[in-house]
Protein backbone atom coordinates (compact mmCIF):
# COMPACT_ATOMS: atom_id res chain seq x y z
CA UNK A 1 0.00 0.00 0.00
CA UNK A 2 2.90 2.46 0.54
CA UNK A 3 3.65 2.34 -3.31
CA UNK A 4 0.20 3.33 -4.25
CA UNK A 5 0.76 6.70 -1.97
CA UNK A 6 3.79 6.93 -3.34
CA UNK A 7 2.41 6.81 -7.15
CA UNK A 8 -0.18 9.18 -6.04
CA UNK A 9 2.14 11.61 -5.22
CA UNK A 10 4.03 11.08 -8.40
CA UNK A 11 0.75 11.73 -10.18
CA UNK A 12 -0.16 14.79 -8.18
CA UNK A 13 3.38 15.92 -9.64
CA UNK A 14 3.22 15.06 -12.91
CA UNK A 15 0.11 17.06 -12.79
CA UNK A 16 1.96 20.14 -11.26
CA UNK A 17 4.27 20.29 -13.92
CA UNK A 18 1.88 19.69 -16.47
CA UNK A 19 -0.13 22.75 -15.32
CA UNK A 20 3.33 24.79 -15.45
CA UNK A 21 4.34 23.61 -18.24
CA UNK A 22 0.98 24.84 -19.82
CA UNK A 23 1.03 27.99 -17.73
CA UNK A 24 5.05 28.78 -19.60
CA UNK A 25 3.72 27.85 -22.69
CA UNK A 26 0.46 30.34 -22.48
CA UNK A 27 2.83 32.77 -21.08
CA UNK A 28 5.62 32.70 -24.08
CA UNK A 29 2.86 32.91 -26.76
CA UNK A 30 1.30 35.79 -25.25
CA UNK A 31 4.67 37.88 -24.75
CA UNK A 32 4.97 36.78 -28.19
CA UNK A 33 1.64 38.08 -29.25
CA UNK A 34 3.23 41.13 -27.51
CA UNK A 35 6.41 41.80 -29.12
CA UNK A 36 4.33 41.26 -32.33
CA UNK A 37 2.19 44.15 -31.44
CA UNK A 38 4.96 46.23 -30.60
CA UNK A 39 7.05 45.65 -33.78
CA UNK A 40 3.86 46.26 -36.10
CA UNK A 41 3.21 49.68 -34.08
CA UNK A 42 6.69 50.56 -34.63
CA UNK A 43 6.42 49.94 -38.20
CA UNK A 44 3.15 51.75 -38.89
CA UNK A 45 4.80 54.51 -37.04
CA UNK A 46 8.07 54.37 -39.54
CA UNK A 47 5.75 54.26 -41.98
CA UNK A 48 3.63 57.23 -41.09
CA UNK A 49 7.07 59.72 -40.61
CA UNK A 50 8.34 57.82 -44.04
CA UNK A 51 4.90 59.21 -45.86
CA UNK A 52 4.80 62.51 -44.00
CA UNK A 53 8.53 63.07 -45.12
CA UNK A 54 8.02 62.31 -49.20
CA UNK A 55 4.34 63.67 -48.99
CA UNK A 56 3.67 66.18 -46.16
CA UNK A 57 0.55 65.38 -44.72
CA UNK A 58 -2.53 63.32 -45.54
CA UNK A 59 -4.71 65.87 -47.36
CA UNK A 60 -1.34 67.31 -49.53
CA UNK A 61 -1.41 63.41 -50.25
CA UNK A 62 -5.05 63.10 -51.23
CA UNK A 63 -4.61 66.69 -53.50
CA UNK A 64 -1.47 65.16 -55.02
CA UNK A 65 -3.17 62.00 -56.17
CA UNK A 66 -5.96 63.98 -57.29
CA UNK A 67 -3.77 65.95 -59.42
CA UNK A 68 -2.26 62.81 -60.83
CA UNK A 69 -5.21 61.47 -61.61
CA UNK A 70 -6.57 64.37 -63.49
CA UNK A 71 -3.06 64.59 -65.41
CA UNK A 72 -3.12 60.65 -66.47
CA UNK A 73 -6.69 61.42 -67.54
CA UNK A 74 -5.91 64.81 -70.03
CA UNK A 75 -3.13 62.50 -71.43
CA UNK A 76 -5.21 59.73 -72.74
CA UNK A 77 -7.50 61.55 -74.07
CA UNK A 78 -4.85 63.81 -75.82
CA UNK A 79 -3.48 60.31 -76.73
CA UNK A 80 -7.03 59.61 -78.18
CA UNK A 81 -7.02 62.28 -80.05
CA UNK A 82 -3.85 61.57 -81.65
CA UNK A 83 -4.26 58.22 -82.21
CA UNK A 84 -7.55 58.52 -83.95
CA UNK A 85 -5.50 61.89 -86.14
CA UNK A 86 -3.22 59.29 -86.83
CA UNK A 87 -5.54 56.09 -88.12
CA UNK A 88 -7.51 58.95 -89.74
CA UNK A 89 -4.49 60.41 -92.07
CA UNK A 90 -3.16 56.49 -92.58
CA UNK A 91 -6.38 55.65 -94.19
CA UNK A 92 -6.56 59.15 -96.44
CA UNK A 93 -3.14 58.22 -97.63
CA UNK A 94 -3.87 55.07 -98.57
CA UNK A 95 -6.79 55.86 -100.34
CA UNK A 96 -4.27 58.12 -102.23
CA UNK A 97 -2.14 55.10 -102.78
CA UNK A 98 0.52 55.86 -100.45
CA UNK A 99 2.57 52.26 -99.44
CA UNK A 100 2.22 50.20 -96.63
CA UNK A 101 6.44 50.38 -96.64
CA UNK A 102 6.30 53.92 -96.47
CA UNK A 103 3.72 54.57 -93.51
CA UNK A 104 4.89 51.85 -91.76
CA UNK A 105 8.99 53.66 -91.84
CA UNK A 106 7.07 57.23 -90.96
CA UNK A 107 5.03 55.62 -88.02
CA UNK A 108 7.04 52.61 -86.65
CA UNK A 109 4.84 50.37 -87.00
CA UNK A 110 4.05 47.72 -88.54
CA UNK A 111 2.30 46.79 -92.42
CA UNK A 112 0.02 44.08 -90.47
CA UNK A 113 -0.77 46.45 -87.80
CA UNK A 114 -1.28 49.56 -89.78
CA UNK A 115 -3.57 47.56 -91.88
CA UNK A 116 -5.62 46.52 -88.78
CA UNK A 117 -5.59 50.41 -87.47
CA UNK A 118 -7.20 51.13 -91.15
CA UNK A 119 -9.74 48.59 -90.46
CA UNK A 120 -10.56 49.82 -87.01
CA UNK A 121 -10.30 53.47 -88.10
CA UNK A 122 -12.80 52.50 -91.04
CA UNK A 123 -15.28 50.75 -88.89
CA UNK A 124 -15.64 53.82 -86.62
CA UNK A 125 -15.69 56.02 -89.52
CA UNK A 126 -18.85 53.80 -90.52
CA UNK A 127 -20.82 54.51 -87.00
CA UNK A 128 -19.75 57.89 -86.43
CA UNK A 129 -21.37 58.99 -89.63
CA UNK A 130 -24.32 61.10 -89.31
CA UNK A 131 -26.78 59.73 -91.03
CA UNK A 132 -28.88 60.90 -93.31
CA UNK A 133 -32.26 62.06 -93.91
Amino acid sequence: MANRGRSGKASRRESSYARQRKAHDAAAVRHAEDRDREAAKRHAADAMLEFEAKWGTRADALKRLREISLAIERLRNEQDLALRERDTLIAQLREIGEAWNSLAALTGLSRQALSKRELHCSANQLETKPARG
